[in-house]
């Protein structure tokens, strides 16, 4: 087993030299940090000869399928409903990582403010002699802390891809599982596969398929932006409306009701600090 393991390795680092390797991590979270409710999310990690990309499945989707039905609207000169897409995945953002250890984090706050912001993780991993099989991998342990949370990965040198989920990488393998001390988050490899395709096909969101560029910020920037629409999230859009104007100023009032209930459904983010 250990030898077929090898050899599939191999031919994985072989594959990257022109295609895609997708890996597939299954998130189990807590949206709220105030409740055991569980979700799940399907992410993938797609991984290229000098980058990856890692995002939620649901919002390549997402982008994938608004793109398409705005190009068709477009082809046979019609207006585009944004109505039937109002309500995109909780969890959008994307995230470039280069083998220099810095990564590119891009995220959209509410529907249309796109940010982007560079970062290069402290991750100071400690290498523990423990090991365990998972699944089909023989895995060792190795803990860091980011984001205000102590993380435990368990990586496997039989694939040698120094990467895994979120902004993650570094070990001297891939990791195969990646959870937090107190249980918030939890993914876990659960498939992969080749790509014919070069990296760059989904590195745009929804709004960069349409000509919207994505703003550089600072981390610190972006996360301010993200705590005052948490706080007032119909604050901008309701400066450029006529206050005089009734019908309206209750639909986006209820719009802003349903906004603040989601957000206050998902208050316990990856990084807490």
């Amino acid at each position: 087993m250990k030898k077929l393991l090898t050899i599939t390795s191999l031919l994985i680092i072989i594959s990257m030299n022109a295609q895609v390797h997708r890996f597939y991590y299954e998130l189990t979270y807590k949206p709220n940090r105030d409740s055991l409710r569980t979700e799940k999310e399907m992410m993938i990690l797609d991984v290229a000869k000098d980058e990856s990309l890692f995002l939620p499945y649901k919002q390549l989707q997402y982008d994938s399928l608004l793109a398409a039905n705005i190009r068709k609207q477009k082809e046979l000169g019609l207006g585009f409903d944004m109505s039937k897409f109002a309500n995109p995945p909780h969890l959008g953002f994307r995230i470039i990582k280069f083998k220099s250890g810095n990564l590119t984090y891009k995220d959209i706050v509410g529907v249309s403010e796109n940010y982007n912001y560079e970062e290069n993780p402290d991750l100071r991993w400690k290498i523990i002699s423990n090991k365990e099989k998972i699944g089909i991998y023989n895995t060792q342990k190795a803990t860091t802390g980011f984001g205000g949370r102590i993380w435990t990965a368990w990586f496997t040198p039989e694939i040698p891809i120094q990467d895994g989920p979120y902004k993650f990488s570094g070990l001297p393998g891939l990791i195969i599982k990646l959870e937090d001390s107190e249980g918030n988050f939890s993914w876990i490899l659960e498939g992969n596969k080749t790509l014919d395709q070069d990296i760059e096909t989904n590195k745009l969101n929804y709004l960069e398929e349409q000509g919207m560029s994505s703003k550089k910020i600072t981390k610190k920037a972006f996360l301010k932006r993200q705590q005052e629409y948490s706080r007032d999230p119909m604050g901008q859009l309701m400066q450029m409306f006529d206050k005089k104007d009734a019908v309206l100023m209750k639909k986006l009032k209820e719009e802003e009701a349903w906004t603040l209930k989601q957000i206050a459904r998902y208050n316990n983010p990856i990084e807490i600090n």
